[in-house]
């Protein structure tokens, strides 16, 4: 006897049986993720966002951009529950903070947004990863849009039940927000109510303070978006692509004919310097030395950076022809002479001129040249790596930028004009600003130049600020104490 078999449901049983059908195991929503995003994180962003409007609406930069970093800092380790390996970190962005306390400028900026961002990306990991770092500022110009578009889709918070709480959320959500939008334009636009709204509230809502909150909060998240995830700091690696050597057009030939023809066209110009500016030898009729100067002292310098940039694409070239080397150090020497010589001309020209800030960035530019003219040199002759190179280089610049921040060159400038006043510049000493006030009140014809640096709450303060107006007091004091005996 066959075995009986049903192929298929009739279609009444398929229709009314869909009791029967019990769904299988769902997948577990991500509570960790998902709780951090919506409590811990967001908590954090608020209260980042309310201390950022108190430490800084409203008054001018100083101590506060320390305070609301440090502030970030803490907002960023309780978020990551790291109590481990925070030395280094937390060194780095306590060296990033200096400069602003010193003094704010745009140089001072830059190192604490540039260190703090390496400081806060090394706090998420065990080790430092530059990686993480390009990563993360690639990231972070879309990465608060994107994480909240994320946490609308993927962080459900609202019970997905029909109760009656939840009938009122969903039936009210959409024109309660558009009632607010709609209020939020007519108080902008109807004094009245502004009026009527800041004596209820007593809260300045006005648009520069909304707009700072927005701000604030954009530049914020990021921060906390990578401390929750720190998964997003990991780049995604594609297909490696091998990369030819770069020769820009060049060959062994083309590099041989152009360092030697280099050399012999800047062997003129060395030897017109050995006469005329180390040697002192008279000049044509017309000419002076600081005019000879002046007008050697930037393209010169321009010269030595293109020695530069010519040695490094050169180098792959140097050990296929015997004596390429030594024509290249020769090259680079010659070089290292230029910039001398452009030094000794900028010092002629500032005798003769004055200090301003120009010249005193081209100085430091100028030595920064000379160092790593040398140490291309240095790279060729030990055959060290192109990393090598770019490390010590980095590394040298960024530590001269970053003394640079701690140096008063307002003050540095006026003092030297003031021991030099073959050519003083009265405007040009107006123009120094506050932070040259003490020097300049050291003499009395200066007296209308003196602005005193100001201070109007603790959250402005800075560093050098402070010592200048106690420098400024204890000046008018001495001043005052030489006039007393007169007048009495």
């Amino acid at each position: 006897m066959g075995q009986f078999v049903v192929r298929g449901i009739p279609t009444s049983v398929l229709q009314d049986s869909w009791w029967l059908d019990s769904p299988g195991p769902q997948p577990k929503k991500p509570k960790g993720v998902s709780e951090r995003y919506t409590y811990q994180a967001a908590g954090l962003l608020l209260a980042l966002v309310a201390l950022a409007d108190f430490l800084m609406l409203g008054y001018s930069p100083g101590i506060s951009l320390a305070v609301f970093a440090l502030a970030v800092a803490v907002a960023v380790l309780w978020l990551t529950g790291r109590t481990r390996g925070l030395l280094k970190p937390m060194l780095l962005l306590g060296l990033s903070i200096l400069p602003v306390v010193d003094y704010f400028q745009a140089l001072s900026l830059a190192f604490l947004l540039g260190g703090s961002t390496v400081a806060f990306c090394w706090m998420l990991s065990d080790r430092f990863e530059a990686s993480a770092v390009c990563q993360f500022l690639r990231m972070f110009p879309v990465l608060t849009i994107r994480n909240g578009l994320d946490l609308v889709n993927q962080a459900r918070v609202i019970p997905q039940s029909e109760g009656a709480a939840f009938r009122m959320l969903r039936s009210w959500a959409f024109p309660a927000g558009g009632a607010l939008v709609l209020a939020s334009l007519m108080v902008t636009a109807n004094p009245v109510l502004s009026d009527w709204l800041d004596q209820l509230v007593r809260i300045d809502l006005r648009l520069e303070r909304v707009l700072f909150w927005v701000g604030a909060a954009f530049m914020i998240w990021p921060f906390l978006a990578v401390s929750v995830q720190p998964a997003l700091l990991k780049p995604k690696m594609g297909p490696w692509r091998s990369r030819s050597r770069l020769r820009f057009g060049l060959n062994v030939q083309s590099v041989a004919n152009a360092v030697i023809l280099f050399n012999l066209m800047l062997g003129v110009q060395t030897g017109l310097d050995a006469f005329f500016l180390w040697g002192e030898a008279d000049l044509p009729d017309g000419m002076t030395h600081a005019e000879y100067a002046h007008r050697g002292a930037y393209p010169l310098l321009a010269t030595a950076l293109l020695a530069g940039a010519f040695a490094l694409v050169a180098r792959p070239f140097l050990g296929e022809r015997v004596g390429l080397t030594g024509w290249m150090m020769l090259w680079l020497g010659q070089n290292v002479l230029l910039v001398a010589s452009s030094l000794l001309r900028l010092s002629l020209y500032v005798e003769a001129y004055g200090l301003t800030y120009l010249r005193v960035h081209a100085a430091i530019w100028m030595v920064l040249v000379a160092v790593g003219l040398i140490l291309i040199a240095w790279q060729i002759l030990k055959a060290k790596s192109n990393a090598w190179l770019i490390t010590r280089t980095a590394a040298l610049g960024i530590s001269v930028l970053y003394a640079c921040c701690f140096i008063n060159f307002a003050a540095l400038i006026a003092r030297w004009n003031m021991e030099h006043p073959t050519r003083f510049d009265l405007y040009y000493a107006c123009q120094l600003g506050p932070m040259a006030a003490a020097e300049l009140a050291k003499d009395d014809a200066l007296e209308s130049c003196v602005r005193a640096p100001a201070i109007r709450n603790w959250r402005e303060w800075g560093f050098r600020a402070d010592r200048v107006i106690r420098n400024l007091h204890i000046e008018r004091q001495a001043e005052a104490g030489h006039e007393n005996p007169r007048r009495g």
